[in-house]
């Protein structure tokens, strides 16, 4: 079962929905439930206000000469002694001087009064019933009146639904529609970041910068490529003019120091030259990532670079040891694996003094152990000039795992994953 995520703002629309609509429903629910009271509260008032004037008129005839039960009008009736009254209201006489309310439940219930009134000097007591059901609204008014308000409320929540539906089409949906591009269109280069119609000017300018932002970067990559491409091109005339000029003088020179000296021009004209192809490795990886065709490296490969860069462990008498496990599959060219290996190994060649250094290769990582002071005690942490930095670049363009510490004894571990 997939999990929804709330924290998203492809879920945020449905979200600020159940919210507002839960919301409105409360406030709906509290609004009829006081308008139920209000008008409850409100025929009561109408009924006492009804019966207070009634009282009036009552004392009026009882002063002029009236007697016992009187009859105000076809709801009302009113009495002078406490006796003529039904006894299931006498509980509201005990202990008051005067009462105004509703009384009973249902159809029986009525307005009552009571109180006093003053006659030649005698106080005497004025009781007052009214049928107020007769005049209060009946079950037919209530249910009209709800639904009234039902419907009004019913109303306004269509109409915040509206409200709530267009401000999210301005808010919410230029962000989705932004991310739906960014990640389906995150290799194109090209494509032009949109926004649907009616979104918020904001958007189109955040659109706009992407645009301006890709723009920029696509350029940027342009000419880098450009540059190691046409570098590379430059630099084969004067490296292929030097190489054969270094084949012309082993044929003619005859003293040691001379052939040391030549030696040390064939081998640096072959490092520049491994750099170069390299360089143009990288650029046709980098116009034709997704096309590039994974090659498996065989052991005769891992020799060969350590052939080619221990030629300091030779002087240092150290042994450069390779253990094979399984062939790993990767996409870099041969030269650029050899400038990734070699500069790992001769940064190990340089910081060990005696003993082994070590390539271990398996099929997902190499890994390369010297026996020198370790990373704490190396008086650069980050290697010997900018070997490590080139390496930690190559390893994030082909989207490997680059990592190097010290080992639990002596010397340092320099990691790649393949990944």
């Amino acid at each position: 079962m997939k999990k929804t995520n709330f924290a998203s703002t492809r879920t945020l629309t449905s979200q600020l929905a159940i919210f507002f609509t839960i919301v409105a429903l409360v406030m709906g629910l509290v609004s009829y439930m006081i308008f139920f009271a209000a008008l409850h509260w409100s025929e009561d008032k109408v009924g006492e206000r009804r019966i207070e004037i009634d009282k009036n008129e009552a004392i009026q005839r009882f002063i002029d000469g009236e007697n016992g039960e009187i009859s105000i009008d076809v709801l009302t009736h009113a009495y002078n002694d406490i006796s003529l009254v039904p006894l299931k209201y006498h509980k509201y006489f005990k202990g008051r001087d005067s009462y105004v309310g509703e009384v009973g439940y249902g159809n029986e219930s009525l307005m009552l009064y009571f109180g006093y009134y003053t006659n030649n000097g005698e106080r005497n007591p004025v009781i007052l019933l009214s049928d107020i059901n007769q005049i209060e609204f009946g079950e037919y008014e209530i249910v009209y009146a709800s639904l009234i308000v039902i419907t009004s409320i019913a109303g306004l929540l269509l109409v915040f639904g509206l409200l709530l539906n267009r401000l999210t089409q301005r808010l919410i949906t230029p962000i989705n529609h932004l991310i739906e591009q960014l990640t389906e269109q995150s290799g194109n280069s090209t494509h032009v970041f949109d926004i649907p119609p009616g979104g918020a000017s904001e958007f189109q300018i955040l659109a706009d910068q992407l645009n301006q932002y890709r723009h920029d970067i696509h350029n940027l990559l342009k000419r880098e490529q450009a540059f190691a491409r046409y570098a590379s091109h430059e630099l084969r005339t004067p490296l292929t003019i030097v190489k054969g000029a270094s084949k012309l003088l082993e044929r003619k020179v005859s003293d040691d120091f001379q052939k040391r000296q030549v030696v040390r021009i064939n081998e640096a004209t072959l490092q520049m030259t491994t750099m170069v192809d390299a360089l143009l490795g990288l650029v046709r990886y980098e116009r034709s990532e997704d096309d590039t065709v994974e090659r498996m490296v065989s052991k005769d490969e891992f020799e060969n670079i350590i052939e080619l860069n221990s030629a300091q462990a030779k002087d240092k008498n150290i042994d450069v040891e390779l253990i094979f496990h399984q062939r790993p599959s990767v996409k870099a060219a041969p030269a650029v694996l050899n400038m990734v290996i070699g500069n790992l190994l001769r940064n190990a060649i340089a910081a060990t003094s005696q003993g082994v250094v070590t390539l271990e290769v398996s099929t997902d990582s190499l890994a390369i152990r010297d026996n020198g002071p370790g990373l704490s005690q190396s008086p650069n942490q980050d290697g010997h000039g900018l070997g490590l930095l080139i390496v930690d670049d190559l390893c994030r363009r082909y989207h490997w795992s680059f990592s190097i510490k010290n080992r639990p004894t002596i010397g340092c571990e320099a990691l790649i994953t393949f990944q």
